[in-house]
C-alpha cells in the first residue's frame, strides 16, 4: 500500500504494519518519517529495536535469521534496516526477506529514492503487497514558503511570508537546514514571538558565524583558501560531520547530474532543470569549469568513504577526509588518498 507522507500517522493510529518503505531524497522527512514509524512501534509494545547499515559487504543472513528467530527480551521487535545505495544483491535479499515476515516483527526499510521503474520489480510489488510503502517527494520551490510557515507554528512562532521567502533563500530547499534555522529562532525570540522580514534581517546581521552554505559558495568558486577557514570554523563550532558530509552530496551530485544534461542541452537549460536559482548559476559554472567525467565520480567514491568513517568504519578521519573534499572541489587533487592505495 502506498502513502503520502502526510497520511502516514493516520495510518499508523489504524494499526501497525509488518514492513514499511520509506524512499526519498531528503533527509529531514525521511527522518521524521521513520521517527513516526519508531514511536508507533514504542506505542505497540515493541521495546526491542534492531538497527542495520546495509552496504555493499552487508551480510543479509544475518538479518534473515535473526526475523525468524525468537527473541530473548521480548514478542516483538523493530528491524531498523537502512540501505544508502540499492545493488542486486540488496533487493534479492529484501525479495527473500518479504517472504518471511510475521506479526512478531516489524521491518522498517529506509532506501535511497526509488524510480518508478523500480517500483515495478518483483521484489519491490512484493514488498509494498505486504506492508506500507511511503514515498518522500521533495517540496516545491513555490510551497516552501508555506511549508516554512507551518513549521514555525509548530514552534509556536508566528513567521510573516516575506520572513519566510528570506529563510528559503538561505536555506535553498535544504529542509533540514531550514528547520534548524526555524530552531534557532524560537530559541532567540522564545514562544508565540512574531518573526517578520526585519528580524531575519538583523538576525542575520548579527550572525558572524559561518554557515556551510558560505562553504558552498566558496567550493564551487573554487576558493580554496577561504573555504578551507570555512571548513575549519564549522569543524571548531561542532557542526554535525554528516550536515557537512551532506553538503559536499548535493553539490557533487548537482554537478553529476548538470555534466548529464549539458549532453544534450546547454549549461543554461541544465541550471533550469536542476532548478537552480539564478543567482547561483555562475557558482556552478565556475565548478563545472574545474570538474568532469573523472573527477566527478573520484569525488563520489571519497564521499563513500566519507560516509563509512562517521559511522564509526574504516576510513579517513573527518578533519582530513572533509579537507581533501575541499582541495578536490578546488581543483587541486592531494598527492594521494585512500582511494589511491592499493588494497
Amino acid at each position: 500500500m502506498k502513502v503520502r507522507a502526510d497520511q502516514l500517522e493516520q495510518q499508523l493510529k489504524k494499526n501497525l504494519a509488518p514492513l514499511y518503505i520509506i524512499s526519498g531524497d531528503d533527509v529531514l522527512l525521511c527522518q521524521e518519517a521513520a521517527d513516526s514509524i519508531r514511536k508507533a512501534a514504542q506505542k505497540h509494545q515493541i521495546d526491542e529495536r534492531l538497527r542495520y547499515v546495509a552496504d555493499a559487504q552487508f551480510d543479509w543472513q544475518d538479518v534473515i535469521n535473526e526475523n525468524q528467530s525468537l527473541s530473548l527480551f521480548s514478542t516483538r521487535r523493530l528491524f531498523d534496516i537502512q540501505i544508502d545505495k540499492m545493488g542486486e544483491k540488496h533487493s534479492k535479499a529484501l525479495a527473500q526477506l518479504s517472504q518471511s515476515l510475521s506479526e512478531d516483527n516489524t521491518i522498517l526499510l529506509t532506501l535511497p529514492k526509488i524510480d518508478a521503474r523500480t517500483q515495478k520489480a518483483k521484489w519491490f510489488t512484493q514488498l509494498e503487497s505486504q506492508g506500507v510503502f511511503v514515498q518522500i517527494w521533495p517540496i516545491d520551490a513555490n510551497r516552501l514558503p508555506a511549508w516554512v510557515q507551518q513549521r514555525a507554528q509548530s514552534l509556536d512562532l508566528s513567521l510573516s511570508r516575506d520572513a519566510a521567502s528570506i529563510i528559503c533563500e538561505r536555506g535553498e530547499g535544504n529542509l533540514l537546514a531550514l528547520s534548524q534555522e526555524l530552531e534557532k529562532l524560537a530559541l532567540l525570540h522564545g514562544q508565540g514571538a512574531q518573526i517578520d522580514a526585519e528580524k531575519i534581517i538583523e538576525s542575520v546581521a548579527d550572525s558572524s558565524r559561518y554557515s556551510i552554505y558560505d562553504l558552498s559558495d566558496r567550493i564551487l568558486m573554487g576558493k580554496a583558501k577561504e573555504a578551507m577557514h570555512c571548513l575549519n570554523q564549522l569543524l571548531g563550532e561542532g557542526v554535525e560531520p554528516s550536515i557537512i558530509l551532506w553538503l559536499f552530496n548535493r553539490e557533487i551530485q548537482t554537478l553529476t547530474n548538470l555534466l548529464q544534461s549539458m549532453q544534450s542541452s546547454s549549461f543554461r537549460q541544465a541550471c533550469q532543470s536542476e532548478k537552480i536559482w539564478d543567482k547561483r548559476v555562475p557558482f556552478y559554472e565556475s565548478a563545472m569549469s574545474r570538474h568532469n567525467k573523472v573527477t566527478l565520480p573520484y569525488m563520489q567514491n571519497y564521499l563513500a568513504l566519507m560516509d563509512k568513517s562517521i559511522k564509526g568504519l574504516e576510513g579517513p578521519d573527518n578533519a582530513t577526509g572533509f579537507r581533501n573534499l575541499v582541495m578536490m572541489f578546488c581543483g587541486y587533487k592531494p598527492v594521494t588518498t585512500e582511494l589511491d592505495i592499493p588494497a
